[in-house]
């Protein structure tokens, strides 16, 4: 992996990617899959870059996860045929871009309403086509999905409507990244994995097939695709990590392949500093698990600064404090800083280009999808 990541000739703030560290990632974890026997389906909004998807796939992955459909399209137009837009869609006009859209690639949908299914489903069915849909299942964390009691009775309506056809259920197992420990993750994850087992077996004994059971998160990846009657793994983060999976155990600095490198810019007294990195470029997310937060304060792990914190953001500074014992170490005007973001998603969303390191070298930059990925 890159020893000399301060060194490296990019513009702060700057978003950079070991290359061999991410392919050691996308590797893990396309063996996890092919060893447990389920699809890996990588969440591909994480990153948004078209030479990230390509190089998930060519390693391993079925296909790509995406938020939406502009996500779709345009790893559809980089040559992505596997993609499920795990986010329901409602209405007519999109209604007509996911129909033009699987007319392309193998598509498939979320819904987690029969009323919501009902403004998709005329379009397919006008078209003599039938939309492959999935249904959000609510595992605990309170976004969108049913509840698993519910499931079955909404599972059938939705089914019932022309145009649509049920293939499976999905959820985003979040309440994982609250995990205190090992065992704890474990445990959650399990617990979630067996809860959309059971939630499948009651749907099926409505006469309804439903072939695919889909988990997606990085946190519980490893232990969800070992639970039988799971089919479908949806992990993100994994291929670079960040500091929420080096909290939970799942990632260390030797296999978190990006980091976020940041300048000094204003160092007027001895306790407080400013980067020229700020929400724009790393956001303002803590660790998810509040239980790491005394181990993993601040918004971001300052690598080569150690006793100082991102204590506080702006759109264009982050507000630096000392927090190590004794008198602070001095970080002098010019200091570029190695930083692994909390949440990597956001770093990729915000600064939307990332070097590419190669030996020590960087080889190449790829860009982010650009003004209409997230519609």
């Amino acid at each position: 992996m890159t020893n000399n990541w301060i060194d490296l000739e990019v513009a702060t703030p700057g978003l950079v990617v070991d290359l061999a560290v991410l392919d050691r990632n996308l590797d893990e974890m396309a063996g996890i899959a092919a060893g447990a026997g389920v699809e890996l389906y990588p969440h591909a909004k994480t990153h948004r870059m078209a030479e990230i998807g390509r190089r998930q796939i060519a390693r391993g992955a079925h296909g790509l996860c995406v938020a939406k459909l502009g996500e779709a399209e345009a790893f559809a137009a980089a040559g992505v045929k596997r993609l499920f837009v795990a986010n329901p869609i409602v209405g007519p006009q999109k209604a007509a871009r996911a129909l033009a859209l699987s007319r392309r690639v193998d598509l498939l949908l979320a819904t987690d309403s029969a009323d919501a299914a009902r403004s998709i489903g005329p379009t397919f069915a006008a078209a003599g086509a039938t939309a492959r849909v999935m249904l959000a299942i609510d595992s605990g964390l309170g976004r969108e999905g049913v509840s698993p009691a519910q499931a079955p009775d909404i599972a059938a309506a939705v089914s019932a409507v022309p145009g649509i056809e049920l293939v499976g259920i999905y959820t985003h197992e979040g309440t994982t990244y609250s995990a205190k420990d090992g065992p704890d993750l474990t445990g959650k994850a399990q617990a979630a994995a067996r809860l959309m087992v059971g939630v499948a077996e009651s749907i099926r004994a409505r006469g309804i097939a439903l072939p695919i059971v889909s988990l997606g998160a990085s946190a519980s990846a490893r232990e969800v695709a070992h639970v039988p009657g799971v089919t479908q793994i949806r992990p993100g983060i994994y291929a670079f990590n960040d500091v929420g999976q080096i909290a939970l155990g799942n990632a260390t600095l030797e296999t978190t392949a990006i980091r976020v490198i940041a300048t000094v810019v204003s160092h007027p007294e001895p306790g407080r500093a400013c980067i020229d990195a700020g929400s724009k470029s790393l956001s303002t997310d803590l660790v998810p698990a509040s239980a790491h937060r005394d181990e993993y304060p601040g918004m971001g792990l300052l690598v080569n600064a150690p006793g100082w914190i991102i204590e506080r953001m702006s759109e264009e500074h982050g507000w630096l404090r000392w927090h190590g014992t004794g008198e602070p170490t001095a970080l002098p005007v010019g200091t570029r800083l190695e930083i692994v973001p909390n949440h990597v998603c956001m770093a990729f969303a915000m600064l939307r280009r990332a070097s590419v390191v190669e030996g020590g070298t960087i080889t190449t930059s790829w860009d982010g999808f650009g003004p209409g990925s997230s519609e």
